[in-house]
C-alpha cells in the first residue's frame, strides 16, 4: 500500500486500552489533487486489527499552509459512522481488493485521474 501520492490519517483515541477506538484511514488518491468536499473510497484499519472499506468526504484544512484532508474533523461517533457505512474484511488483502473494485465505480470518476 506504499504508493506515491496516497493519503492517510491516523484518528481516534491514543490512550492505552483504547485500541478498538483507533483508526487508520487510507486512500490511494492524492487528496490535494482530488479537492475538498469530494467522496472517496477508503480502507480503514482499526487498532484491534479489523479492516473495512468505506467512503469518506475530503475536507480543506487551513493550518500548515493548507491541504486537503482525507476526512473532516470527526468525533468518535463520526469515525463509527464511516466504519458502520463500510464493509468489514478478514484481511488487508481482501480489503484492498474490495477497495480497488470500489475505486473503479463510476461514481468516483470525477476524483480518479488516469
Amino acid at each position: 500500500m506504499q504508493q506515491d501520492d496516497c493519503t492517510w490519517a491516523y484518528l481516534g483515541n491514543g490512550k492505552e486500552g483504547n485500541e478498538s477506538k483507533r483508526y487508520l484511514f487510507w486512500t490511494s488518491l492524492n487528496t490535494n489533487e482530488v479537492g475538498p468536499g469530494k467522496n472517496i473510497p477508503i480502507i480503514i484499519q482499526t487498532g484491534d486489527g479489523k479492516f473495512y472499506v468505506s467512503e469518506s468526504t475530503t475536507a480543506k484544512r487551513t493550518k500548515d499552509n493548507g491541504y486537503i484532508a482525507i476526512a473532516d474533523h470527526l468525533s468518535q461517533a463520526g469515525y463509527k459512522d464511516i466504519l458502520n457505512n463500510g464493509t468489514e474484511y478478514a484481511t488487508l488483502e481482501e480489503a484492498y481488493e474490495a477497495y480497488m473494485k470500489a475505486l473503479a465505480d463510476e461514481k468516483y470518476d470525477d476524483v480518479c485521474r488516469p
